[in-house]
């Protein structure tokens, strides 16, 4: 009893971690979650008794759910809110059971819009704490009515049984979910909920800001996992990962200002099969974004499935013709050969467009006649450019994403800056060359773990690279200095345990949230097929296994007829008639450890004294039943006894 009123707190507490852990609400919408929580857990604390002010605390909560709904949050993200709120004043003021329960619920329903939200291995972590802090709280509400009745020191609930309970429930539900087929909804409210706090982190977008602001943040959120051939080693063939150093996302030829975007009249890239012998597949993995980008091989040759919802994006993308909120799977094939990204012929509003040049982009010029004043062919041009931008400095701190010209400042003043003034700079110098050149967003590979078996490319190996046309093709060129250099000393960091979580995840991934229909035939024939496979070979037990054999059966066989050669009191649980009635007193007078039936049904008497006459009776025919040939009378005595004891409750005292 002492913690009683504590496990209350449990499961609304767990219900926020669970919703904090998914990083879907912004920071000032959790701290409106915690507050009402943190609130109750100090007026629990001190004790203070509240409920005189309970009217207030209704209507304060009543006029935080308007003021929600006036500042525009949306409804689904005010109900969350004020169930919080209201969660907090329920904790507050003096509750009854009734309450309590209204609390547990709330808790559920809080819960369940975090479960929408989320399929990573650690939400199953806060769903089991959740699960256990919810069987306490029934525990307790159960335990209370009955410990009230008992005279002398009160026994502790059974809290040792709850992990069982919930380990019973889990393996319940692990055989539904084996053998039931499911509904893959996907379900995720991205946009009713709040924004999430990407900004100004690292990662892919379909667009190209030079005047970004502050430092951008590492963002080790999973993009695509590429999981090669079971059985194969790229440590052991690097030949196999050839064609997947980068991975092109979305083409940016239109340039405004410090703006980089997809243009109109971008073609889509044009490939001419290699041969079978060069051909690579691979399972790419990709995690659910806004954009729903997909970043391919440039020598993509195949997708499949073939009728996967894909459709043609600006900037010559490839993206999910609907939202997607789980992760989803594709077979790709591409090949190792040089990527033959022909386009003989750019009309002259494509060439006008790849070459454009604003009054802004003046310190571009300068600086590509500063590092290459020769006339120059452009294959030589475009590495004399690319040289001279590998001297700069790579930094996450954009010293020149505040000044009025960033682009100008980074040429001229710092010399430092991520990919993207890379980039921009080496297009805009070869524009200013009369060299058709456009910025390709997409990924670096990312480091191979080999716990999983698979690359992880993460949203900080989101990478931006030049493109220039010559002689009726593109080619690629990367002006980031040490970029390979720095990919390779961020793989080497990553610690075992982190490669062994991160391959948890995939396998949990993989093997739960997207188990399928086909996976549940696969698992069923590989059974059948075992089960036809196996043969019984019998083998005759020798003299000693027999005897060892019949020894125990014999020991069985009179442990069980026990009965029948020693008789003895036996308790009312060992008697059938009386289960009934057990089942209607539980909660007043449950059975104790060495008691007789007759003792037990004494006890129920005093309990009910209008009753004793019968339970009198009843207890004898009880006694012939366990000691004398057989009493008829018991079972109807303890049937109609039963029957007494339907609906009965205490009186409360006045």
């Amino acid at each position: 009893m002492k913690w009683g009123r504590w496990i209350d707190h449990l499961p609304l507490w767990l219900a926020f971690g669970a919703t904090l852990s998914t990083g879907i609400y912004d920071p000032g919408e959790l701290w409106v979650m915690v507050v009402p929580l943190v609130a109750a857990l100090v007026v629990e604390l001190f004790a203070w008794d509240l409920g005189r002010f309970h009217r207030w605390l209704e209507i304060g909560a009543l006029v935080f759910f308007l003021a929600e709904l006036a500042r525009g949050r949306g409804l689904f993200t005010a109900a969350i809110h004020t169930l919080f709120m209201l969660a907090g004043v329920r904790l507050i003021l003096p509750r009854e059971s009734a309450h309590r329960r209204q609390l547990l619920l709330m808790g559920f329903m809080l819960f369940l819009t975090t479960a929408m939200g989320t399929t990573d291995i650690a939400f199953l972590v806060w769903m089991l704490a959740w699960f256990c802090a919810a069987t306490l709280v029934l525990l307790q509400l159960s335990w209370e009515p009955s410990a009230a009745l008992r005279q002398g020191a009160l026994a502790r609930p059974p809290y040792a049984q709850v992990p069982g309970w919930v380990g019973m429930a889990l393996l319940f539900g692990t055989g539904v979910f084996l053998i039931l087929p499911r509904l893959n909804l996907g379900l995720r409210p991205g946009l009713l909920l709040g924004g999430t706090r990407t900004l100004g982190q690292a990662g892919l977008g379909d667009r190209l800001d030079l005047s970004g602001g502050g430092p951008i943040e590492p963002n080790p959120e999973v993009a695509v996992r590429i999981a090669p051939p079971p059985g194969l080693d790229p440590r052991m063939n690097p030949q196999w990962s050839r064609g997947l150093e980068l991975l092109p996302g979305v083409t940016l030829e239109a340039i405004q200002g410090q703006r980089w975007e997809p243009a109109d009249l971008t073609r889509p890239p044009l490939f001419a099969p290699g041969s079978p012998a060069l051909h690579r597949r691979a399972e790419f993995l990709f995690t659910a974004t806004p954009q729903g980008i997909l970043t391919l091989p440039a020598g993509l040759m195949g997708l499949e499935p073939p009728d996967a919802p894909i459709t043609a994006g600006p900037g010559a993308s490839r993206r999910w013709r609907f939202p997607r909120a789980r992760t989803i799977p594709l077979q790709v094939t591409w090949t190792t050969a040089p990527v033959d990204s022909r386009e003989p012929l750019l009309s002259s509003r494509r060439y006008d467009l790849l070459t454009r040049l604003e009054p802004e982009h003046a310190s571009a010029r300068r600086a590509s006649l500063r590092f290459a004043p020769a006339i120059l062919p452009v294959p030589q041009l475009a590495r004399v450019l690319e040289t001279a931008l590998r001297q700069f400095k790579y930094t996450l701190d954009n010293p020149s994403g505040k000044a009025a010209n960033p682009l100008e400042d980074f040429l001229d003043r710092t010399q430092a800056g991520h990919c993207e003034y890379f980039a921009s700079a080496m297009a805009l110098m070869l524009r200013a060359r009369g060299v058709p050149a456009r910025v390709v967003n997409g990924y670096r590979l990312g480091p191979w773990i080999p716990e999983g078996g698979y690359f992880r490319v993460s949203q900080n190996e989101a990478h931006s690279w030049v493109q220039y046309w010559h002689e009726g093709r593109w080619w690629t060129s990367d002006p980031t200095p040490q970029g390979a250099a720095a990919l390779a000393a961020e793989s080497q960091g990553m610690q075992a345990l982190e490669r062994w979580a991160d391959a948890f995840r995939y396998r949990w991934d993989r093997y739960v949230v997207r188990f399928s229909d086909q996976d549940q035939l696969a698992g069923f024939s590989w059974l059948q097929t075992r089960l036809q496979g196996w043969e019984w070979h019998w083998k005759a037990p020798s003299k000693t296994v027999e005897w060892v054999l019949g020894l125990a059966v014999l020991s069985w066989l009179l442990w069980r007829g026990r009965g029948l050669w020693r008789p003895a009191p036996v308790g009312p649980g060992r008697v059938a008639a009386l289960r009934p009635l057990l089942r209607r007193t539980r909660g007043y007078v449950p059975s104790q450890p060495g008691d007789t039936a007759r003792s037990w049904l004494l006890r129920l008497g005093t309990l009910r004294p209008e009753r004793q006459e019968a339970l009198e009776q009843l207890a004898d025919a009880v006694d012939a039943l366990a000691y004398g040939p057989g009493h008829t009378a018991a079972a109807t005595l303890a049937k109609a006894e039963a029957a007494a004891w339907r609906g009965w409750k205490p009186a409360t005292p006045s």
